[in-house]
């Protein structure tokens, strides 16, 4: 974030302390839970968010070496992630071009070759098929018709992007447009180490993973005795960058920090900034580190999800205090996101689905769910009577 965009926030949030308010939508929102919840929508979401844009698959620094490789399955697609002899990273489909066998099983590690256990084909980091075992059953296959299908893949600001399309044009900058793509380039120094990651299912929509992050009203009540003596409760500026999102959430510290001369005011460490890169990715600036929340629908049931995260630091720990510090980080996610707001989340899941609610509300101060909501509407309703008719 450059200078003056973060003097153009810090006003921006004085004035709302002042009035004692947020940002705001003009309206309160009415959202039927069946844009929220149910196969139909579900599908709709896996067909079109899923396979028509670009995706964040996970930070550059899970693969930080040649030959480092990661699996991931992004709602339905098995994919194998590796850094190339030219350093580059590339994605492709997890499956074996033989007999459609998942080619590798690990979920990470480093390889100068992959091979798949059921005939031993074999493929380099690049993807090209390198062997077949029986030359004589194969007699007349070219192999290099057979090497592993690639997807559009970029490195960039620290991320790991794809498009689900094969021979598609992928352009991150373009889709992130120039303002925030300028803007996300300010963090990539601190996304250089991956200091820790886990993958687990959670029991609701993949939406409501992402709108943990999209309002901070919750704060004062369900994190009273955690994160929210830290902040002050239902104060954070709010820019669109439609479809992506940027969220200001303001410490405590931030009206101490405002006697202070313009020279010498700035938004860290008094502001914790949350992006919400469309459709389901959550980059949140933590003062000295970045979290990487991935939410995908499960492929195998309509009411779980699958989620990622990624602790991401600018370096290895050089000492065993620094060890120790990000260790703390560590458990406090744990302690507020899993345990509080995941679990609020599930409950959330659980009401919804009965479909005794008509409707839920989106209050004028939760402008980030009702942007979110619109940029998942819009881009759904040119698909809307091919894929729910």
């Amino acid at each position: 974030m450059d200078r003056t965009t973060e003097l153009a926030v810090i006003d921006e949030i004085a004035d709302l302390l002042a009035r004692g308010s947020t940002a705001m939508a003009p309206d309160v929102a009415h959202v039927p839970f069946t844009d929220l919840v149910g196969s139909e929508r579900l599908r709709a979401e896996r067909a079109v968010l899923f396979r028509e844009y670009p995706l964040v698959i996970a930070p550059g620094s899970a693969v930080p070496e040649v030959g480092d490789f990661i699996t991931e399955d992004m709602a339905g697609l098995p994919l194998l992630v590796v850094r190339g002899r030219d350093e580059q990273v590339r994605v492709f489909l997890n499956i074996c071009r033989h007999r459609g066998n998942r080619l590798c099983g690990e979920k990470s590690g480093n390889r100068r070759v992959f091979s798949c256990q059921y005939h031993a084909w074999t493929y380099t980091r690049e993807g090209a098929c390198r062997s077949v075992v029986d030359g004589d059953g194969f007699a007349g296959l070219d192999r290099e018709d057979y090497g592993l299908i690639e997807y559009p893949a970029q490195e960039r600001h620290g991320l790991i992007w794809m498009l689900p399309q094969r021979g598609g044009a992928l352009d991150v900058a373009g889709y992130l447009g120039e303002d925030l793509d300028a803007e996300l380039s300010g963090y990539l120094q601190h996304t250089r180490h991956a200091f820790r990651s886990t993958h687990f299912e959670q029991p609701f929509n993949w939406k409501f993973g992402v709108n943990t992050f999209q309002e901070l009203f919750h704060l004062a009540f369900l994190h009273k005795d955690s994160l929210g003596k830290s902040f002050i409760s239902n104060l954070s500026s709010f820019r669109s960058y439609a479809p992506h999102q940027r969220i200001t959430v303001v410490r405590s510290t931030f009206p101490d920090m405002l006697t202070l001369p313009e020279a010498e005011r700035s938004l860290f460490p008094h502001c914790t900034i949350v992006y919400a890169l469309f459709p389901n990715v959550i980059l949140t600036w933590q003062l000295d580190h970045v979290e990487l929340w991935r939410f995908t629908p499960s492929p195998s049931s309509d009411d779980t999800c699958d989620v990622g995260l990624w602790l991401l630091t600018h370096q290895v720990p050089q000492t065993d205090k620094a060890q120790q510090h990000w260790e703390r980080n560590w458990d406090i996610v744990s302690r507020t996101v899993f345990d509080e707001d995941f679990a609020t989340m599930s409950n959330i899941q659980r009401n919804i689905r009965t479909g005794l609610l008509d409707e839920i509300v989106y209050g004028r101060n939760e402008i980030g769910l009702q942007d979110y909501h619109a940029q998942i509407t819009g881009a759904l309703r040119r698909y809307e009577t091919p894929l729910v008719g």
